[in-house]
């Protein structure tokens, strides 16, 4: 009986000091920003990453996260991350694109079909390249995130393709979203994205495009109520950390920069399911609120296609056979 209780208390003594327990505090902290609130997927979703990550290095990295863009517009995170300023972010390819060109091709409109044909290309070969081409500068992609579908919005009716003409339409701070406004036969005005509402009701501008929950998230239905559903461009979003705060990842454990990512994958993962739930309740707080979504004919479609084929033509010849490459995926 005294070797049995001797054998057991041995057997405890050797779990507890086996056992790895999360340190009281953190060896390093990690700060995430977002432009958006709390609430909304992207910022759900980057708390899901924070809550693998804190488990999977059993509590050395945390992952805090400030929304509602305290640590700075989209444009100042990214110049902030280049240089170790802040460690981690989720970006808009309208954003990314001023510093990396080549994500030209994945901005351009009508590009998918839908969003599992978007899906397809970014869960394969060719959004894994896009990733690895992004590493750079500073800051390296590791996730893709859903932003869903960007239509117009307006304070105006919109019967037509031919409505958009000679409308003032606020885009992103993006040379592409300008051309393609343009192309269109309306004029680009880019305006930061917290002040668009000011700008609609001040009759600064006709109206904006953007993707549903955006539009209901931040009242703008209440200023523009009439939604043109053309789903012009299905621009996914990136999560990033900086190259040196990767650096301080790998000086505690080297595995830690593979679990990070893995995190990140998983995180967007869940975005997509968020995304889809937020899609369903924004178009629902819409119609309650009086919003009239407009679809576009096949001919209004078939025009606005057209519109835009000079972006095409100018595609060199690598980009053009990524384009054949995501039709045919």
């Amino acid at each position: 009986m005294k070797k049995v209780l001797l054998v057991a208390l041995l057997l405890i003594c050797i779990f507890f000091a086996c056992r790895k327990e999360e340190p009281s505090h953190p060896e390093l902290v990690l700060r995430y920003a977002d432009n958006q609130s709390t609430g909304y997927p992207t910022v759900e979703a980057a708390k899901y990453m924070a809550e693998l990550v804190k488990k999977r290095t059993g509590g050395k990295i945390e992952i805090r996260i400030y929304p509602d863009s305290v640590l700075g517009s989209e444009n100042s995170v990214m110049e902030q991350m280049t240089y170790g300023g802040i460690d981690m972010s989720r970006f808009s390819l309208g954003t990314l694109s001023r510093f990396f060109p080549e994500l030209w091709t994945l901005q351009l409109p009508y590009l998918y079909t839908d969003s599992e044909h978007m899906w397809r290309v970014l869960d394969g070969d060719i959004g894994d390249m896009y990733l690895r081409e992004m590493s750079g500068k500073g800051i390296i992609g590791l996730a893709w995130y859903d932003a869903g579908a960007r239509s117009f919005y307006t304070r105006t009716p919109i019967s037509s393709f031919a409505s958009l003409q000679d409308l003032t339409i606020r885009v992103q701070e993006n040379d592409m979203m300008s051309r393609t406004i343009e192309l269109l036969g309306a004029e680009a005005v880019q305006i930061p994205y917290g002040d668009v509402y000011s700008a609609l009701q001040k009759l600064r501008i006709d109206g904006a495009e953007n993707n549903l929950p955006s539009y209901v998230f931040m009242d703008h239905n209440q200023a523009a109520p009439y939604f043109y559903q053309d789903e012009h461009f299905r621009l996914p979003e990136v999560v990033m950390i900086s190259a040196d705060a990767q650096k301080k990842v790998s000086a505690i454990d080297p595995g830690f920069v593979e679990i990070i990512e893995a995190c990140a994958r998983d995180s967007g993962v869940y975005e997509r399911k968020l995304w889809q739930e937020e899609e369903n309740r924004a178009y629902e707080k819409a119609v309650q609120s009086g919003v009239t979504f407009i679809i576009p004919s096949d001919e209004d479609m078939f025009a606005l296609k057209q519109a835009m084929e000079p972006l095409y033509h100018e595609l060199g010849q690598k980009e053009r056979e990524i384009v054949e490459r995501i039709r045919d995926t």
